[in-house]
């Protein structure tokens, strides 16, 4: 296994992908792009709206979903403070708040 994810109902067609995760290990290699890409698939079959994630406010994680058609809807004003024990530093960089993206399927009247 190079690859996992965790997604959640939220509502009546609108899923929340909660992780996604590959081991440094087998970074780099697509395998991240191929998993997002089938959750991105498997839902929009399943009749789904659209997928929501958050994610913080820069770095990586945030061109990798906004590659895929993800975008900014909302920012969670100092979640990394509110929610872990532990300052978290992302390129010696403290996260503070979070953005939520969201992928509308086309067609799907949102």
């Amino acid at each position: 296994m190079v690859g996992v994810c965790v997604v959640q109902p939220l509502r009546a067609g609108v899923y929340e992908l909660m992780s996604i995760a590959v081991p440094p290990s087998h970074q780099k290699f697509g395998y991240g792009t191929a998993l997002l890409r089938w959750i991105i698939d498997f839902f929009r079959k399943s009749g789904a709206r659209q997928i929501e994630v958050g994610t913080g406010t820069f770095g990586y994680q945030l061109a990798f979903y906004q590659r895929h058609g993800f975008r900014v809807t909302g920012i969670d004003r100092d979640f990394f403070i509110r929610n872990y024990p532990e300052p978290i530093f992302e390129d010696g960089i403290q996260l503070f708040d979070m953005l939520r993206l969201t992928l509308r399927y086309p067609g799907s009247g949102t």
